[in-house]
């Protein structure tokens, strides 16, 4: 399983995190824990299911499952469960937009221009701001820190404006929700964006 969220992906057959490119550190168990959140994902997951699956036949104290999910939302800066949810008296789950990657063949691979600087939008979210891990990083006074966001889900791009102080322009309007067209002029605070669809070339057919 390959799946992709926020700036992340879980990659359970190499049973590593990354973000980007960079690999995030988590325990054995830890992995095993956001796997069985991610398959059950949006129905939250009794304790002790997850103490069965975790740990079978192994008695362990109560409190270990609540250092996994502490250490868990450390590694992915989840402090305000916005990942990872407690449901109080019961378990957890996944509250988080998630993509499967396995079987995605898009036929259209998006970037955002900015100025001469030109951004590969993955497939899933893609954060527009300031923040340090955002996917395309505008450090200008007019972009909040989490100014917009593009969503890819195979050959189609959705923008939402995340609450941004100084709001995001599409085609000249101000917009909270929209699909995106290739061309589409974007303006983020005072930053001046245009979205690009590259499309693969059609192979040359042979003439019999």
């Amino acid at each position: 399983m390959r799946v992709r969220f926020n700036n992340f992906i879980l990659d359970t057959e190499r049973r590593e995190l990354l973000r980007g490119k960079e690999q995030i550190s988590l325990r054995p168990k830890a992995l095993d824990l956001l796997r069985i959140l991610i398959e059950n994902r949006p129905k939250a997951v009794a304790q002790e299911e997850l103490y069965d699956r975790l740990w079978p036949k192994t008695f362990v104290g109560r409190a270990n499952i609540h250092k996994i999910v502490h250490h868990i939302r450390e590694a992915l800066g989840d402090a305000d469960q916005t990942i990872v949810r407690t449901v109080y008296g019961f378990g957890f789950s996944f509250a988080a937009t998630a993509f499967d990657e396995e079987g995605i063949a898009p036929t259209t691979r998006w970037q955002l221009v900015i100025g001469d600087d030109e951004f590969d939008l993955h497939q899933g979210e893609n954060v527009i701001g300031r923040e340090r891990d955002a996917s395309v990083r505008i450090d200008a006074p007019s972009i909040s820190r989490r100014h917009a966001r593009i969503v890819i889900t195979s050959d189609r791009a959705t923008l939402e404006d995340l609450g941004s102080k100084n709001g995001t322009m599409v085609r000249g309007r101000r917009t909270r929700l929209t699909e995106l067209s290739d061309g589409d002029e974007i303006l983020f605070g005072d930053v001046a964006a245009k979205l690009r669809a590259v499309r693969p070339a059609r192979s040359t057919e042979t003439i019999r």
